[in-house]
């Protein structure tokens, strides 16, 4: 069952009569009252804290070990909040809003390639004092997580890549042909039908979705698109190549990936795990490109026995 399905169930309740009604003209108001419940149910709570100027949002909750969650590009640290539900009970969750998105700064005269943001994420760590951790990334966050991975080992338990970005797949992608043949990015939707193609093309089983959470995630999509763009053309232009330095990273490594990702062809999970000297690969059947979202408690049952391994007694 979807988060959002559970979320709109706690949402009618908490409003009562004219629950309809205020959800109809207050989307953004009742998406907003979801997300609160469903990061409730998780055990997870919004913080934040001034990293270098900027008000960085992030989710946390939970003890024990760290474990820091990297949304990818378009999403935010609410992509994480079913997925962590299922680790909060024995380890200490953050997934922040990286810069650029959510609730974090969109500055036009910055760059946000991943070397750029490695060096913010590196600062947010210091921040929070974090000391060693798990590291886990979908998508643009892995291939961020990857980057933060070859510069800092120190700081890492172990890394997660899920669906991550970074390599060239040996088959092109279904996104990738869309672009060659096209010139449409559908990671960034300006209108309605735009971003129900999005949707389809990030997940396989697609998940329900009340009316009024659609209204408010498509609305925000097609608001922030400009600064999309800027980002999208600038990760492309200063791309952070994988293949030179997955062989330098001797972290223990859980790659993760869809069997019918339509964003980055599964063919790219094998090309890591190649390269990674110290990983293993675990690929999910009838998934598309974001499994922590499409099915959190079969992906937590991949994940979680993994970073158990390679959390040191004690901690």
């Amino acid at each position: 069952m979807s988060k959002f399905l559970i979320a709109a169930g706690i949402v009618i309740g908490l409003l009562g009569l004219g629950t309809y009604a205020y959800i109809e003209t207050h989307p953004q108001e009742a998406f907003e009252l979801a997300l609160r419940a469903e990061r409730d149910r998780a055990m997870l709570s919004v913080k934040s804290v001034n990293v270098d100027g900027d008000t960085w949002p992030y989710l946390d909750g939970g003890e024990g070990d760290v474990v820091l969650l990297l949304h990818g590009f378009g999403g935010d640290k609410d992509n994480w909040t079913r997925f962590g539900g299922h680790l909060t009970p024995d380890h200490r969750v953050i997934a922040p809003d990286l810069p650029g998105f959510g609730g974090n700064a969109r500055h036009e005269d910055q760059s946000y390639d991943i070397a750029s943001q490695r060096d913010r994420l590196a600062a947010f760590v210091e921040t929070l004092g974090l000391e060693r951790f798990h590291l886990a990334g979908n998508s643009m966050g892995g291939n961020l997580a990857a980057a933060y991975a070859h510069s800092y080992p120190e700081k890492l338990l172990s890394l997660g890549l899920l669906d991550a970005a970074g390599v060239e797949s040996p088959v092109p992608s279904e996104l990738a042909r869309e672009v060659e043949a096209t010139g449409r990015v559908a990671l960034i939707p300006r209108t309605r039908e735009d971003y129900d193609h999005m949707v389809d093309m990030v997940f396989e089983d697609k998940p329900w979705v009340p009316p009024f959470v659609v209204e408010a995630l498509a609305q925000r999509a097609i608001e922030n698109a400009d600064f999309r763009q800027k980002i999208f053309v600038e990760y492309r232009t200063n791309l952070f190549r994988l293949e030179p330095v997955l062989p330098e990273i001797q972290t223990p490594t859980l790659i993760i990936w869809g069997d019918s990702d339509r964003l980055i062809h599964v063919s790219a999970a094998r090309v890591m795990d190649d390269l990674l000297p110290n990983s293993e690969l675990a690929i999910m059947e009838g998934m598309g490109h974001c499994p922590m979202i499409e099915d959190p408690r079969a992906t937590v049952e991949l994940y979680g026995p993994f970073i158990d391994r390679h959390t040191p007694a004690g901690m």
